[in-house]
């Protein structure tokens, strides 16, 4: 079986949900300076289809979801947050 790797800015996209709470995809980007809107659309997009975030209706502004860290994945991602890259 193949292991999977997760995008580079992983973690930090994870710790700032930690942190900040669900945010909507261009307050991510806005908030995440160093990586590259691109990069963080990526990321955001490849998490949400490993169940690690989630996308919630976003009612004061119906254009935009929520994204935020998925509660049933809780104890993986403690342990993502927790994992020093090594590269």
């Amino acid at each position: 079986m193949k292991r999977e790797r997760l995008p580079k800015g992983s973690r930090e996209v994870i710790q700032l949900l930690e942190k900040e709470g669900a945010l909507t995809q261009k307050a991510i980007i806005d908030k995440l300076k160093d990586m590259k809107p691109r990069s963080v659309r990526y990321t955001v997009r490849q998490l949400i289809d490993r169940s690690i975030l989630s996308e919630i209706a976003n009612f004061s502004d119906m254009r935009s979801s929520l994204i935020g860290l998925n509660k049933q994945n809780e104890e993986i991602i403690k342990q993502l947050s927790k994992v020093s890259i090594t590269t």
